[in-house]
């Protein structure tokens, strides 16, 4: 009854590299990135962090480590509904304990990702554009090394989809992160320096 999603798969990163993911429905896109981070363990192998196998972590070491190296994009959002996008951004950074003007860098992330004016306003309230929007706020507002992105485009007009490759090629530039992106959209697929 079990079924191989995937098998012998072997995937090197460094930092500041862009390695797009992508194939058919089912091939196991998602599971690769839940690998990697953590939330899934697979049947057999090992997932080398700075040359720690994660996989042998327990869940409070693992949750630390999302937290503090990892920014997820996930494809149906993840947002909180009960908080507001302002608080949906600035929620990682509270377990973080980050100091500093978290205010100030949201405010600014939120200028560049156009949701300024809907901070206030909780994600059952927003689009489907504007929540990818935030959820692309929340995953990197930690600055994290490794950005883990399913379908990030998905939900975007051609023109924010085209601010949000921007944004990728400045944060793997300007803040050397790594970032691996599951997508069918060609233009992201483009700026991938492997797929």
């Amino acid at each position: 009854g079990k079924r191989h999603i995937l098998d012998n798969v072997s995937l090197e990163i460094d930092e500041g590299m862009i390695i797009a993911i992508t194939g058919k429905s089912g091939s196991g896109k998602t599971s690769i990135l839940g690998i990697i981070s953590g939330l899934l363990d697979p049947d057999s192998g090992s997932v080398l962090y700075r040359n720690r196998n994660i996989l042998k972590w327990g869940d409070f070491r693992r949750s630390r480590f999302r937290n503090r190296e990892i920014g997820f994009v996930f494809q149906f959002f993840n947002l909180l509904p009960d908080i507001t996008s302002y608080q949906n951004i600035r929620y990682p950074t509270i377990l973080k304990l980050i100091s500093g003007n978290v205010d100030r860098e949201i405010r600014d992330l939120a200028g560049f990702l156009n949701i300024d004016e809907i901070l206030h306003q909780k994600p059952m309230t927003l689009s489907g554009g504007e929540r990818q929007r935030v959820a692309i706020a929340r995953a990197i507002i930690n600055h994290p090394k490794l950005i883990l992105a399913d379908e990030p485009t998905g939900n975007l007009d051609i023109v924010t989809a085209g601010e949000i490759k921007n944004l990728f090629l400045r944060l793997k530039t300007e803040e050397n992160m790594a970032i691996i992106l599951v997508t069918h959209d060609q233009s992201l697929i483009e700026i991938a320096d492997e797929h």
